[in-house]
């Protein structure tokens, strides 16, 4: 009869090799061993993990300068709406200086806010909120133009807002809203556009 499998003593009588998992023999990927990979690379093909996202800017930065953006632009569209203001009391409303509110929060909010997905909103509602201010601002600077300065800028806020309130009503048409709309827009545009690159 045949005897169960041993090993076969090879030349000069030591066995060639000892069976696989034999005592004293380490299995594969025991501690010590490295797994068959080229230096640098990941194990058994993996792909290395996915880089941390990009700093996300600051959020709250972009809406304080975002508010200042906004100021300023409802002075730049306040200041054209005095330029030109005839001395008899026809005025022209224009749309792109009503965009100026908007497009400088849109700035404001994509260099600093980052990829944040709510600053594109926040930043039409202060472009329309800009475009508003920068109506009223310039209702108040031709007051005070159309008094000799009588009325100052501040008074005519204070003491004749109902009069800034009725020339507000008297000239809110479908125009006047796109206008407000053309500045939302570019806020929500221009942060979208800088914030996702």
């Amino acid at each position: 009869m045949s005897q169960p499998y041993q090993q076969q003593p090879g030349p000069g009588g030591a066995p060639n090799q000892q069976p696989y998992g034999a005592p004293g023999q380490q299995p594969y990927g025991a501690p010590g061993q490295q797994p068959y990979s080229a230096p640098g690379q990941q194990p058994y093909g993996q792909q290395p993990p996915p880089p941390p996202p990009p700093s996300t800017g600051n959020v709250g930065l972009a809406v304080a300068v975002g508010i200042v953006a906004m100021l300023v632009g409802a002075a730049i569209f306040a200041g054209i709406m005095r330029a030109t203001a005839e001395d008899n009391g026809e005025y022209t409303l224009y749309a792109y200086p009503a965009a100026a509110a908007g497009i400088l929060v849109g700035l404001a909010f994509g260099k600093l806010g980052g990829r944040n997905p709510a600053l594109p909103f926040v930043a039409a509602v202060l472009g329309i909120l800009g475009a508003i201010m920068g109506q009223f601002l310039g209702y108040a600077l031709m007051i005070n133009h159309w008094t000799d300065g009588h009325i100052g800028v501040v008074s005519a806020f204070t003491d004749e807002f109902d009069a800034l309130r009725e020339g507000f009503k008297e000239d809110f048409d479908a125009i006047v809203a796109v206008m407000y709309a053309i500045g939302g827009a570019a806020g929500f545009g221009i942060t979208k556009r800088l914030g996702s690159s």
